[in-house]
């Protein structure tokens, strides 16, 4: 039996290789998409924490934990050692203007590691799958291939993508335990990645609950109380030692979760529409139109005739997901869901399993079904990265057509141009910084330092946290770094800063969702001459519609 099986393994293996590959294909091209412009309103956030921590381990900010931050600085460093050809041929001065200037290397790095990331989680959710059965197709894994979501987070150095990698971790050391609950190293590993994957992204929290179940649902029966003990230390410690300060300075943490909360607040919450919004995300995990959802639906009935406690294990994280987002004001975000995903895909795998039965190709016209869909969608996903953007098309006009040392009103970065802020304007910025105690005091410095020459006077328009959908104190940090200007009295607030060209976008301040804004939209297309458009314009153009005034005084 042993050599008759041996064939067969082979298969599976080579599918395995051949399934990471082709995931590999659509998370690796256009992963430079945008840069040096970064147009995901997420990724500079992560960017400046990572590198804040050049200067101390402390975070500015809880929005996210640190451990992503932390690996992401670990890179860089190492970076820097041989780009700075250990430190002879350049400084660190050198390497934070590069950062302020041309920020490519250090965002492709954060994607790197976070489609690196994603595949190691296909890798340890396919070996979760085959088990002892060394035969059994990864279908659970091909679900999760191509799907949209995760495709989308491996162009973007957001923590979402490692948080997955060890949510599937927890989840594949959980069912090892659960299977032989003999071995209480395999629930302590589940325990400490379940750790570490709350100190990746805060989301993973409801995965957590995958060892408490392990070592409630094992097959031995319920294991000693002081395993249970050990592992929640054990999960602590993951959660502790990769994201101190939230132990360490706890008021500032819980202060950051407050300020969380009172984004909540700014808009009425309809917890119907957001517990729809999360039944959706949980049928659509591998994308529009796959029948990766249907299939974990269909997966629960064979495995709670064969296993319960296994389908127990994975269903009820699941099910606290939709729960806990259902009554999140921000529920309805699909990445919020991504904890879930290792579940979800093992359940999936168990429905394909059975509707690919034994033959080979029965197995191969199912996998050809769970991957189809996300192929689709993921092709176009990335051929719309690779078209013309509208932002970049309107930093060229600015380049070709605005005389340095002019004064742009813009938006927030990601929505419109990128541009270059003048020297003097960098030492201003660098000497605010500091008075109030900003990290970025040591970014603006050296920009200062090692600026090009030329560039603009770049002030931005002053919207509200509503408008922004952001933590409120998150916002007024923000903008205390940067020249930001209150044009709600209208145009002739710009004026008066002796505004010469005005950029806006259409995904950025919008009159008819910030009704503040109306007068200074209203006097501008009237007492504005606009000079440049940039129209989105599907399957020709990517990003949002530009529009750019030029000012008469």
């Amino acid at each position: 039996m042993k050599r008759a099986a041996r064939p067969e393994t082979a298969v599976v293996l080579g599918a395995a290789a051949v399934l990471l590959a082709l995931a590999a294909v659509p998370r690796l091209v256009a992963l430079g998409y945008g840069l040096p412009q970064v147009y995901n309103a997420d990724e500079p956030h992560v960017m400046n924490m990572a590198v804040s921590l050049a200067g101390g381990l402390r975070p500015y900010s809880f929005k996210y934990p640190t451990l992503w931050p932390e690996v992401l600085a670990a890179a860089y460093g190492l970076w820097f050692v041989f780009w700075s050809g250990f430190g002879f041929l350049r400084g660190a001065t050198d390497f934070a203007a590069k950062f302020g200037f041309d920020p490519t290397g250090f965002y492709l790095i954060a994607r790197g590691l976070a489609a690196a990331a994603q595949l190691g989680g296909l890798a340890v959710i396919a070996a979760a799958e085959r088990g002892p059965d060394r035969r059994r197709w990864p279908y659970g894994a091909a679900a999760l291939a191509l799907s949209p979501t995760l495709v989308e987070l491996a162009h973007a150095g957001k923590p979402d993508s490692l948080m997955f990698l060890l949510a599937a971790g927890a989840f594949a050391a959980a069912l090892r335990f659960q299977a032989d609950g003999r071995r209480r190293g395999w629930l302590l590993v589940s325990a400490a990645l379940a750790g570490l994957a709350c100190s990746a992204q805060y989301t993973a929290a409801p995965a957590g609950l995958v060892v408490g179940l392990a070592w409630l649902l094992n097959s031995e029966g319920p294991a000693p109380l002081s395993w249970l003990v050990q592992a929640g230390l054990a999960a602590l410690a993951g959660f502790a030692l990769t994201t101190p300060y939230a132990l360490i300075d706890h008021a500032r943490f819980v202060a950051d979760w407050k300020d969380y909360g009172d984004l909540g607040r700014l808009r009425p919450h309809d917890a119907a529409l957001t517990a729809r919004l999360a039944a959706r995300n949980l049928w659509t995990f591998a994308g529009e139109g796959s029948p990766a959802g249907a299939a974990a639906l269909l997966g629960l009935w064979p495995l709670l005739r064969r296993d319960p406690k296994r389908a127990a294990l994975l269903l009820v994280p699941v099910a606290a997901y939709a729960a806990v987002l259902a009554f999140s004001f921000d529920g309805g975000v699909p990445r919020y869901m991504l904890g879930a995903y290792p579940a979800l895909a093992l359940l999936a795998g168990e429905g394909l399993t059975w509707l690919g039965g034994a033959g080979p190709r029965r197995r191969a016209l199912v996998a050809a079904l769970a991957l189809a869909p996300g192929l689709v969608l993921c092709w176009r996903q990335d051929a719309d990265l690779l078209l013309p953007d509208t932002r970049a098309q309107a930093t060229a006009w600015l380049d070709a057509h605005v005389p340095a040392g002019d004064t742009l009103l813009l938006d927030e970065p990601h929505a419109g141009p990128f541009a270059l802020m003048t020297k003097a304007q960098c030492q201003e910025l660098a000497a605010r910084a500091a008075a109030h105690g900003s990290p970025r005091a040591r970014l603006f410095r050296a920009m200062a330092a090692r600026h090009p020459g030329g560039g603009w006077r770049i002030e931005r328009v002053r919207r509200s946290p509503r408008d922004l959908w952001s933590a409120p104190r998150q916002v007024a940090e923000s903008q205390a770094d940067e020249d930001f200007l209150d044009v709600r009295p209208g145009l002739d607030t710009a004026r008066a800063a002796r505004v010469d060209y005005v950029v806006t976008s259409s995904l950025g301040a919008d009159p008819r969702r910030a009704r503040e804004l109306a007068t200074f939209f209203s006097e501008l297309a009237a007492g504005a001459d606009l000079v440049a458009e940039f129209p989105s314009q599907p399957g020709r153009t990517v990003g949002p519609w530009l529009r750019v005034y030029r000012l008469t005084r």
